[in-house]
């Protein structure tokens, strides 16, 4: 049996290495870094997918560095923006389907609440509206897509707030950390598993959907939870996003609802605490208990 020929964009990031890792046992997956495929480079894209042939394509490429983007807004919005349309056009002439990777931060994080996806778009940085715009050119390109909007990422083979954490705790006793920006953190591994349900599911195409972990915390909590899993003694303590002055504003209140994906997939989403014990005690950093 010929197995679907997959393309994943943005190899050697952290999503896509979870990816590769859940899709290569029941997928042909073909993964392309930034050198091998420039997803900004249009004429390129074109040979590329017309060579490779694939029946999905998912872009796990992007410009996530978001106080950067406030001062690259042009390469933002290119990488973000403007080359997602140039995958849902080679996705359109090959006939693929494409699963895209957005964002929370396309909200202005004021509501009362999760948002859903019918809610109104308000980006309040450049990161979240070079991924509007992301989604705005592939629905306008291609009808065989799917967006997934997901947040605060953490997960091997990239940069993510745990190891942060981690790191700082080694070099400081005490840590500040904003307590009034709460979200959902949501382990790569999670992420891909799902993604991996909808690649077998040709059939559910032109919807956006919301992907976390399940509980909603702020930075501050997370903090805390990463530091006593792991054992370690620095104290950390809550201030608001006043006392750190970034380029970007971030969103406030970035809760994702989950209902229509759970509805969906009926995928038992686990909760963040559950997935970053796993993730601790998977790459050697739990703390563990003595007699254990």
């Amino acid at each position: 049996m010929t197995r679907t020929q997959v393309v994943i964009t943005g190899a050697g990031g952290m999503l896509a290495t979870a990816l590769e890792a859940v899709l290569r046992p029941d997928f042909s997956v073909t993964a392309l870094t930034e050198q091998q495929l420039d997803i900004t480079d249009r004429d390129a894209v074109s040979e590329s997918l017309q060579s490779l042939r694939p029946e999905l394509i998912i872009n796990a490429a992007a410009f996530t560095a978001v106080d950067r983007c406030e001062s690259e807004e042009e390469t933002a919005m290119l990488v973000n923006g403007t080359a997602v349309g140039y995958l849902a056009q080679a996705a359109q002439d090959t006939g693929a389907r494409i699963i895209h990777i957005s964002t929370d931060y396309i909200f202005d994080g004021e509501k009362d609440g999760p948002y859903a996806e019918e809610d109104t778009p308000y980006p309040i940085s450049v990161y979240g509206r070079s991924k509007l715009l992301g989604e705005q050119e592939l629905a306008r390109f291609s009808g065989a897509y799917l967006i997934l909007r997901t947040q605060w990422l953490f997960g091997e083979n990239g940069n993510n707030f745990v190891d942060t954490i981690l790191k700082l705790a080694q070099e400081n006793s005490t840590l500040k950390v904003v307590d009034d920006q709460y979200g959902s953190p949501t382990y790569t591994k999670d992420l891909a598993s799902v993604i991996r349900w909808f690649a077998h599911h040709p059939e559910i195409r032109g919807k956006v959907f919301h992907y976390s972990n399940e509980g909603i915390v702020s930075w501050f909590g997370f903090a805390r939870e990463i530091l006593k899993l792991a054992g370690m003694q620095a104290t950390v303590v809550p201030v608001d996003s006043s006392a750190f002055v970034r380029p970007a504003r971030r969103p406030h209140n970035s809760g994702l609802d989950k209902t229509a994906v759970r509805q969906v997939t009926k995928v038992d989403i686990r909760p963040w605490y559950d997935a970053l014990y796993e993730y601790l005690d998977t790459n050697g950093k739990l703390r563990k208990r003595s007699g254990s």
